[in-house]
């Protein structure tokens, strides 16, 4: 938009070492002498010199603008020709008002812009749009040579009526991200959508919009809408429920029978536009954190289902920008995990004081009857109270030498001595001396009594002879196996054979 005689004077300032001072307006006299000279001039030789600069700038105008159908005297002709541009030209030749149109010959300009009548619009146009420019490109060279009021509308009206045009346009300004309403509750809306296949597997993510708890499934086959509700029923066992699901528009999700399956369940689903995204981001999100763990742990030899579940489980105790986990936010409490074991233990184990009276207790050294357990049946054998684990459980010592751990239940006071060698006759001898796979629990170290102890059946001397079980008793139990295993927990042992 500068004319050449600025740029000219431009290059001749960029040349010298000036300084510039700002002066008030009124004291500015000495200015421009396009803007601030006197009407008349004593110099006839600067009127005429303005005057030539003046034409070579229109001139060169009309010569960019010139065509074989438009050329300057066309112009000039259709100039004469229209009324509104005729009452201008008259009022700028006989006014002195200052205005942003100057004549030159029998034409009109608008600074250097050549003012075109409303006759040849339409064909300046056709000219600029030769190329297909675009709008704002057309409206750039447009400003550089030709004028008339609505120019810029009339480059708009034209581009956007092109056909060519329209097929080539890029995409309109992105609108601002329309976030989903934050759900009153957990699990209400949940997002879901497929990823994979990764190393044959194809996998389900479900994400609640309010924590962010996600959950994730594994399907070997291509998925389809049955196995995707079969997936969904075992997620939905756990959780309940939701009463929104937002998903793509994939054919699984909008399948007749996935709709059914929703319909009668009470779930409202919601679709994302097709090939937009963004609209079901939060699924995208949490697949693409997924995929990227994934590949990380690729050189990982841990199987795959294993993978999965250490990447979700540290997911759900890694807290989100709200600084919250997303088991705080859906658990509404914190999960231990390894790096907790770090962090001293301040909680001290206490046991449960009970107020009930009622529950029986027995002293140290009190004579007891003891259950024993032989698969499914039991018999009772004698022995010793000789610890007392809180208000249930006791250590007790039996007669035959075993330390076996007993609940309170499992115990009954008696006055029947000790004896010195004990056979019970009416259930198979391996209940006895020698401990069977469902009889009693081992019992810790420091339970057991010291090495030097000896048993009454230690001394094993010759005319000890195993008793023959009556044939009542082999009748009951024919099916219960001998047990010789020997026990773990006892050095000094009698095997009856």
């Amino acid at each position: 938009m500068t004319s050449s005689r600025l740029l000219r004077y431009a290059s001749f300032l960029s040349g010298l070492d000036y300084t510039v001072r700002c002066k008030k307006g009124r004291e500015n006299e000495n200015v421009d002498c396009l803007s601030r000279a006197p009407a008349s001039t004593s110099s006839p030789s600067l009127e005429i010199s303005i005057d030539q600069e003046i034409n070579a700038l229109h001139a060169e105008t009309l010569l960019q603008i010139s065509s074989a159908s438009i050329t300057a005297d066309i112009v000039a002709e259709e100039t004469a020709k229209d009324p509104e541009l005729q009452a201008l030209l008259q009022e700028l030749k006989t006014s002195r008002k200052d205005s942003p149109y100057t004549v030159s010959g029998d034409m009109l300009f608008r600074s250097d812009r050549a003012v075109i009548p409303k006759s040849l619009q339409a064909q300046i146009l056709k000219e600029l749009h030769m190329s297909h420019l675009g709008v704002t490109k057309m409206k750039q060279l447009a400003r550089r040579y030709v004028y008339w009021e609505g120019l810029d509308k009339d480059i708009e009206r034209l581009v956007k009526s092109c056909e060519p045009c329209a097929k080539v346009r890029h995409s309109p300004p992105k609108a601002p991200i329309h976030h989903w309403n934050q759900p009153d509750e957990n699990w209400e809306r949940v997002h879901i959508d497929f990823a994979g296949p990764f190393d044959g597997q194809f996998f389900l993510m479900c994400v609640d919009a309010r924590s962010k708890w996600a959950e994730v499934r594994m399907i070997r086959d291509a998925p389809s809408s049955a196995t995707t509700i079969a997936t969904l029923e075992g997620i939905f066992s756990v959780h309940g429920y939701p009463s929104v699901m937002a998903s793509d528009n994939a054919s699984i999700f909008r399948s007749e029978e996935f709709l059914k399956y929703c319909k009668e369940r009470g779930i409202f689903q919601k679709f994302s536009a097709p090939n937009h995204p963004a609209t079901n981001g939060l699924a995208e999100r949490s697949i693409q954190t997924l995929k990227r763990r994934l590949i990380a742990a690729a050189d990982d030899p841990t199987p795959l289902t294993t993978k999965l579940r250490d990447i979700m489980f540290r997911y759900r105790a890694t807290p989100l920008a709200s600084g919250r986990t997303p088991a705080e936010l859906y658990l509404k409490r914190r999960i231990r995990t390894r790096l907790d074991a770090l962090l001293p233990n301040c909680k001290v184990f206490v046991p449960t004081k009970h107020t009930n009276s009622r529950i029986r207790s027995l002293q140290l050294g009190e004579r007891v009857q003891v259950k024993i357990y032989a698969g499914i049946h039991h018999s009772w054998q004698f022995g010793t109270v000789l610890k007392k684990l809180g208000n249930c459980h006791y250590i007790v010592k039996l007669d035959n030498g075993r330390i076996i751990k007993r609940h309170i239940n499992q115990l009954i006071a008696t006055l029947v001595p000790k004896k010195q060698v004990s056979f019970s006759t009416s259930f198979p001898q391996h209940t006895m001396g020698v401990p069977s796979s469902a009889g009693a629990a081992e019992v810790p170290p420091h339970y057991q009594l010291p090495p030097t102890h000896q048993s009454p059946l230690a001394p094993s001397p010759p005319q000890v002879v195993q008793p023959t079980p009556s044939p009542s008793a082999s009748s009951l139990l024919p099916h219960l196996p001998r047990n010789r295993q020997k026990p773990t927990y006892l050095k000094d042992y009698v095997v009856f054979k």
